[in-house]
């Protein structure tokens, strides 16, 4: 949930992830959480700049039913179960913070784990660098939830409406590159999030704060708010420099009801809350 700074358009997919670490576009998917100041908590937007999130074509989900995916058997380092924590996040105060962006409280409508093998294939993950490129991941992601060539789909949650996937260890994502650098999850992004024509969904790595409350607040708020990026709650001033969503205008944590999430920004109060 780290990244959230550029988004480009790739394939059929749109793509916006949150990190640490400035990536430059149009060459990369993610980009820095970071607005460029030293506390962005103490931010104040001017009162007299107008709102800093616009609506654009105005696409979010109202009350979003979330499938989650948990890729990877357990023994083969697949992520624990985690629906009780997204089921209160979805739920509870912290996410009727998003209510001035027309969002309301959401659910998560049942959980499924697939097997690595039912999302990539043989050669998908490099060997060496244990990167799956991205538009490979996107097209399996595409046959997992609609079928390949008429076949069907591997995973059905019914009700669903968009799908939060947990990558099992060793995989990761190679989000781009630039001249012999490739940027990739859980070093330059901790998670980002996609559309692949249909639905919304977002990935999450296979590393602490991949697989912590942090990256799935940052990644489900944004999904929730622009669920096909940028089609929905976005600042064009930061666009270009943080990717400009609603949880990549703060890069601060704060503990809420006992866990740790990220602070999200408040055309309301023009700062960064709770």
């Amino acid at each position: 949930m780290a990244a959230a700074a550029y988004g480009v358009v790739v394939a059929a997919s749109l793509h916006t992830g949150c990190s640490d670490t400035p990536i430059d576009p149009p060459d990369a998917d993610a980009g820095p959480d970071r607005v460029g100041y030293t506390d962005p908590d103490a931010f104040v937007w001017p009162a007299d700049a107008g709102p800093r999130l616009t609506p654009h074509d105005g696409v979010t989900l109202p009350n979003v039913q979330l499938g989650v995916i948990y890729v990877g058997d357990l023994d083969a380092g697949g992520m624990p179960g985690n629906d009780a924590i997204l089921k209160w996040l979805l739920g509870s105060p912290y996410w009727g913070l998003l209510n001035e962006y027309g969002i309301g409280a959401g659910s998560v409508v049942g959980s499924v784990r697939v097997a690595t093998s039912s999302l990539l294939g043989p050669g998908d993950v490099d060997a060496n660098s244990k990167l799956v490129e991205l538009l490979v991941l996107d097209a399996r992601v595409a046959a997992l939830l609609h079928g390949a060539d008429g076949g069907a789909p591997a995973v059905s949650i019914p009700g669903a409406e968009a799908y939060l996937l947990y990558l099992p260890d060793g995989v990761n994502v190679a989000l781009g590159h630039r001249g012999s650098y490739t940027y990739q999850t859980c070093v330059d992004a901790y998670g980002f999030h996609a559309f692949d024509g249909l639905e919304p969904y977002a990935i999450l790595p296979p590393c602490e704060e991949g697989r912590s409350l942090y990256a799935a607040a940052h990644e489900l708020s944004e999904m929730a708010t622009d669920p096909e990026p940028y089609h929905g709650w976005v600042s064009d001033v930061d666009l270009a420099t943080n990717g400009g969503e609603v949880a990549d205008l703060c890069s601060e944590k704060v503990m809420q009801e006992g866990v740790v999430v990220t602070r999200l920004w408040s055309n309301a109060q023009s700062r960064c809350v709770p």
